[in-house]
């Protein structure tokens, strides 16, 4: 690839994250050519391996933290590799006193991960991508917007789905039901029948699915978690388009109480089901642009 032409950064343009309860297992975070998404999966064991406000969240906020340092070796193919032995180093250091839970009670999140490569020609840019789980890039290429993400774990989440059945969301509880197929969609986590995602027991470095796209500057570029996406793929409220289109238009915060307003309407989540009434919702735009 030449390497002659102007060198990128991404820059934001906005970013937030809201919970959908008490705590927040998202995050999002930006880096020089890099920026990320991150969706904590919500454990389900009855006790906790890590000092944080959950163990998924714990997860987030290391991996948000520990991801800048290691960005660099995306050039090399190595990133994963790198993230992977050091959120196990991590989380084995934080969990020894407590002891280690088993395999598939240990926490888990889903990662999208988007750089900036120097040297497109034509006034382009070129942005690749590497995805584990189904949080989603929304990018703005020729053809229009394009949706990033990783599928391998929806046929799970249409299980999950469907032991909710009738069940009463007013208590605000998991049903048991929910809660025993998540654990056994857990026994195909990391596994190749199965779907990936990151995970301290587990090792997944390698799996990502990997997208790239030449794309214009200063263009909008989203990264969201599912909970924000349910105005597209719960609520049908937006087509990718027009999201994309308000997002770039800058107004987030107001699709945001527009997520919580319909949330809210639909309490017992009968027209609309989902296993979480208000899930974390995260989402950041951002944009190529000439360093200096």
């Amino acid at each position: 690839m030449n390497q002659t032409g102007p060198h990128f950064r991404l820059r934001s343009l906005y970013r937030q994250s809201v919970p959908g309860s008490h705590v927040n297992e998202d995050g999002a975070g930006l880096h020089g050519r890099f920026a990320w998404v991150i969706d904590g999966a919500t454990g389900v064991a009855y006790r906790q391996a890590t000092s944080g406000a959950t163990d998924a969240a714990w997860l987030a906020r290391t991996l948000d933290q520990t991801l800048p340092g290691l960005a660099p070796a995306v050039e090399s193919g190595r990133l994963f590799e790198g993230l992977e032995a050091s959120i196990r180093h991590a989380f084995d250091a934080e969990s020894d006193h407590r002891s280690l839970p088993e395999e598939e009670h240990a926490p888990s999140a889903c990662l999208g991960f988007v750089w900036v490569r120097d040297g497109a020609e034509q006034g382009r840019v070129l942005l690749q991508g590497a995805f584990l789980g189904d949080v989603v890039a929304l990018v703005p290429t020729a053809e229009g917007i394009v949706r990033w993400t990783d599928e391998r774990a929806k046929p799970f989440e249409r299980r999950t789905l469907a032991a909710l059945g009738d069940a009463d969301r007013h208590t605000g509880a998991m049903p048991e039901a929910v809660r025993r197929q998540i654990l056994e969609n857990r026994t195909k986590l990391n596994h190749p029948d199965g779907y990936w995602v990151v995970n301290p027991r587990r090792s997944w470095a390698g799996r990502e699915v990997r997208f790239e796209a030449t794309i214009a500057p200063g263009r909008s570029i989203v990264l969201a978690t599912d909970g924000f996406m349910r105005l597209v793929d719960v609520f049908a409220a937006y087509s990718e388009d027009s999201l994309h289109a308000r997002l770039a238009a800058g107004e987030g915060d107001d699709l945001i109480r527009e997520l919580r307003d319909r949330e809210r309407e639909d309490a017992p989540a009968r027209r609309y089901p989902r296993v979480k009434i208000h899930d974390d919702a995260t989402v950041q735009v951002v944009a190529a642009e000439p360093c200096g």
